[in-house]
């Protein structure tokens, strides 16, 4: 406990260290406050232009393509899909949820309405026999995008969460931090925060034992630890007092609106909190590594510099790994980035699951063990102007 304290002492004393903690929080604090001021589509703007493709798919359409049976059936449904979409632009405009409080037998449920207007637009790519069906769906979003909208309101019902009609709502600003925060960021924290340890020990001589019988093996792990705890404290501490903040600016949203994740096969929808407590437990696991890696290589080169280069590099090496194709998927450095998994950037490479990026952090954290077991005990080690003792 007192070489612990030791350790952390040395660390928090650092002027440098203090200044990063204070930056770190700073930035993630203020995220919400930065968020508030990007131009965004609203969804209700979103419906309007979906309400005048509409309009223009009668003026585009022959009109004795409408006389048969089928043109009928395709007509009285575009008929529909256009008082859906007016139905529930006045839905969005009221802001007050999935329908106007005094008026729900007129304007019905948004997401009732939101499930057959889906079903119609699916109903469309089926009616082959139809003569302009390629002019017609050349109006509709993609069979993708119709499927995911399905699975979006069909967790909207059974969850009874309503239709959220900002965008910068606290719950998808959260969301989008999260994302920001496993992404390079996160490299970028650990590099800094990792590089400096074994560094500052062989220019200030606090190594004065030279690892006898504190060894160097033992004040790898414990700084890494350390180093990793006070990110975290100050990350998760910035993450919520943003989130805080931003309730403030707004206060719709809910943390049980649904977000996507791969699941290795197909996209499914989970809630927001859900998609946090998954993210920020597989980028703490990283950021350890990472933490540890960067520590380990300021042993080896005592550079500050080169140490972060190389620890951000790595964050960039999947890119690579994915143009070796399909055998991709079973290298573990390909899930040194969490977020294309979990997005399904790399579904292309086939099997890429939640699983194999769990299994890669075992083994990427195992293969930086060993790597540095070896590192401590083969190179040779200088603390300033004082030699490893030979016996």
């Amino acid at each position: 406990m007192k070489l612990f304290k030791w350790d952390f002492l040395k660390i928090i004393r650092d002027w440098k260290v203090r200044i990063l903690l204070v930056a770190l929080f700073l930035f993630l604090a203020s995220y919400s406050a930065f968020y508030q001021d990007r131009d965004l589509a609203l969804p209700l703007e979103e419906l309007r232009s979906e309400y005048e493709d509409t309009q223009q798919i009668f003026n585009a359409i022959p009109e004795d393509h409408f006389e048969s049976a089928r043109g009928q059936e395709i007509y009285d449904k575009l008929a529909r899909q256009q008082s859906i979409i007016g139905m529930q632009r006045y839905i969005l405009s009221e802001q007050e949820g999935n329908t106007v409080s005094g008026l729900e037998s007129v304007v019905s449920d948004y997401v009732d309405q939101g499930l057959e207007l889906a079903e119609n637009r699916l109903f469309f790519y089926e009616a082959d026999d139809f003569e302009s069906q390629e002019l017609l769906l050349s109006f509709m979003p993609s069979r993708e995008e119709i499927e995911n909208d399905l699975k979006i309101l069909k967790y909207l019902k059974e969850n009874n969460v309503d239709i959220d009609w900002n965008p910068l709502s606290p719950s998808l600003v959260l969301f989008n931090l999260i994302n920001i925060v496993a992404g390079v960021f996160i490299f970028i924290i650990a590099a800094v925060f990792g590089a400096d340890r074994f560094s500052r020990d062989q220019e200030f001589n606090w190594s004065i034992s030279q690892g006898i019988p504190y060894s160097f093996a033992y004040q790898w792990r414990q700084r890494t630890f350390i180093s990793w705890g006070l990110i975290w404290i100050i990350t998760l501490s910035g993450i919520f007092v943003s989130y805080l903040l931003s309730t403030f600016y707004t206060d719709s949203g809910t943390l049980k609106y649904p977000v996507p994740l791969y699941a290795g096969e197909e996209t499914v929808y989970i809630s927001i909190m859900q998609y946090v407590l998954i993210t920020v437990f597989m980028t703490m696991v990283l950021s350890y590594i990472i933490v540890k890696f960067s520590t380990g290589l300021s042993f080896v080169f005592r550079n500050i510099y080169l140490t972060i280069t190389i620890a951000v590099a790595i964050f960039y090496l999947p890119y690579v790994i994915a143009l070796t194709g399909s055998a991709a998927a079973w290298n573990p450095l390909l899930y040194l980035q969490i977020i294309p998994v979990l997005e399904g950037s790399w579904e292309s490479l086939n099997n890429v699951t939640i699983t194999k990026l769990l299994i890669s952090m075992a083994v990427l954290y195992i293969i930086v063990e060993v790597v540095f077991h070896f590192v401590f005990k083969l190179i040779p080690t200088r603390t300033g102007k004082l030699e490893r003792r030979k016996n």
